[in-house]
C-alpha cells in the first residue's frame, strides 16, 4: 500500500458492519455483486466476515447462524450527490445478473422515489438488512415541518390520506398501512376528484399492491386506470406517473408469468 491509499484509509469514514445469514453467506456476498460491489475482504473461518466496496459506499458483514431475514433490523442511509446516475446502474447491473430487476422481497430495489426530504431508492438485502440511498433537497427538518403544515392545508380529505399513504408507502416501506389509507380514501372520499389526483393516487395503490403480492387487484385497477381520458395537459403533467404505470405493468406481468412457471 503506498502512502496515497493510505491517507485514503485513514480518512474520516464510517463503516456499517451488518449482521448477515451464516448458512447462505456466499449468496449474501453474491447479491451485492450483483449491485456492482467489489468484495474487498472475504473470510469463512474462524468466522464469517467480508468487506464489499463500491464508488459510492462501503459496508461490512458478520455471519450469524439462525439469522431470520425477514426480522432484520440492519440498516443505513448513504448519502449521494448523484442519486439518478446510481440508480440507473444498479438497476443495469441487477438486470444484467439476474435477467430481471428484484422489486419485491428479500432480496429487492424499490423505484426511485422522491419524498419531502430527499429523492431515494431502498434496497433490501437477503439478510433483511436496508440500505436507503439518498440525495437530499434540503434541511430535512424543515422540509418535514413545511409538508406537516401543507397537510394541514390541504383542501380535501382525500388528498391528506393519498399524501400520508405516500409517505408511509415510499418514506417508511410501511407498504400495508399504505394500502389501508387508500383503501378508505376510495372508499369514503372519492368523489368529484380532479383527474390529475386521481391519476396518481392509483398509480400508487398499483405500486402497493404489487409490492404486497396482491397481483388481481393491481391488475384491476390498472384496467380501470387505462380507461381514464385524459386531456393534453393533464397527461404532460402526469408524465412521471405515467411512465411509472408503464414500469408497473411489466413488473406485474412477469410476476404473474413467474407464478404460473
Amino acid at each position: 500500500m503506498n502512502n496515497q491509499e493510505l491517507k485514503e484509509m485513514n480518512q474520516n469514514r464510517t463503516v456499517p458492519i451488518f449482521d448477515c445469514s451464516y448458512e447462505n453467506y456466499d449468496a449474501h456476498l453474491e447479491f451485492y455483486t450483483a449491485l456492482g460491489f467489489e468484495i474487498v475482504y472475504y473470510q469463512k473461518s474462524p468466522y464469517r466476515f467480508a468487506t464489499v466496496k463500491s464508488n459510492f459506499t462501503e459496508l461490512s458483514f458478520y455471519g450469524v447462524k439462525n439469522l431470520h431475514a425477514e426480522e432484520g433490523r440492519g440498516g443505513c442511509y448513504i448519502y449521494v450527490p448523484n442519486i439518478e446516475e446510481v440508480f440507473t446502474t444498479l438497476k443495469k447491473n441487477l438486470k444484467k445478473h439476474y435477467g430481471k430487476i428484484p422489486v419485491k422481497g428479500l432480496p429487492s430495489i424499490s423505484r426511485l422515489n422522491r419524498t419531502a426530504e430527499d429523492r431515494r431508492v431502498n434496497i433490501n438485502d437477503p439478510s433483511g438488512n436496508t440500505l436507503i440511498i439518498g440525495e437530499v433537497l434540503g434541511d430535512s427538518t424543515s422540509l418535514m415541518q413545511e409538508e406537516e403544515e401543507m397537510l394541514k392545508k390541504l383542501q380535501t380529505k382525500f388528498e391528506k390520506l393519498y399524501k400520508q399513504s405516500y409517505r408511509f408507502a415510499y418514506s417508511k416501506e410501511d407498504f400495508r398501512a399504505a394500502r389501508n389509507l387508500m383503501e378508505a380514501a376510495f372508499g369514503k372520499h372519492s368523489e368529484n376528484i380532479p383527474n390529475e389526483l386521481y391519476y396518481k393516487a392509483r398509480v400508487l395503490q398499483i405500486d402497493v399492491f404489487n409490492t404486497l403480492g396482491e397481483l388481481e387487484k393491481a391488475k384491476q385497477i390498472t384496467e380501470d386506470l387505462e380507461e381514464l381520458e385524459l386531456s393534453i395537459e393533464e397527461e404532460k403533467n402526469l408524465t412521471e406517473h405515467i411512465e411509472r404505470l408503464i414500469e408497473l405493468k411489466e413488473e406485474i406481468f412477469n410476476s404473474s408469468s413467474d407464478e404460473k412457471g
